[in-house]
């Protein structure tokens, strides 16, 4: 366990605050997730379930990060990147993460690096963001390119006039070997 202190908690300190992301937005698949079945892959409206897996080499070192949802009974696996200037995979690596300017993600170790963090242990941390500041628009905002969000319609404010009481709901949280935490039958 490492607590760090004063410049060290900066952004070019010992931690990366931003990572390397996997947004169907930024990589040109805006057809994937969103409000309603008709025209999204998967439904935001509807309870689904998510998928994360880190697959390693022969060598034990984590190389990749995969993201799945199921709904409804089907697999739905992340979609190929669909932009001429990115690698042409649907998974998080580290040619992805350069390519993507992931700078701190890649200088600080990469994947391997955080699977070396994962393998001194993690904790699982959710939660609600309230984002007064930024309404979000670096999750799902389309001014930086991340989502169909306008600039106010994440503001807490803006929020709670559309869904006076929001909850979401977690359930469910399984972790073990890959393939062991969802139904193999789901097509």
């Amino acid at each position: 366990l490492y607590e760090c202190t004063g410049d060290e908690c900066a952004f070019e300190g010992v931690c990366d605050k931003n990572g390397c992301a996997w947004n169907p937005y930024r990589v040109e698949q805006d057809d994937y997730y969103g409000r309603g079945a008709e025209e999204f892959k998967v439904d935001t409206t509807k309870p689904f379930t998510v998928i994360t897996q880190f697959p390693a080499d022969a060598d034990g070192k984590l190389t990749e990060i995969h993201r799945a949802y199921i709904q409804d009974g089907r697999l739905i696996r992340s979609e190929v990147v669909n932009n001429p200037d990115l690698p042409q995979v649907n998974y998080l690596n580290d040619e992805f993460c350069a390519a993507t300017g992931s700078r701190r993600f890649m200088e600080l170790g990469a994947h391997e690096g955080m699977g070396d963090a994962m393998s001194r242990g993690m904790v699982l941390a959710i939660s609600l963001w309230w984002d007064a500041g930024g309404n979000m628009q670096w999750l799902d905002g389309s001014a930086q390119n991340a989502g169909p969000c306008n600039l106010t319609e994440g503001n807490p404010q803006n929020v709670v006039k559309v869904e006076a009481d929001p909850v979401v709901t977690f359930s469910e949280i399984k972790w073990g070997e890959i393939g062991t935490t969802f139904k193999a039958g789901c097509q």
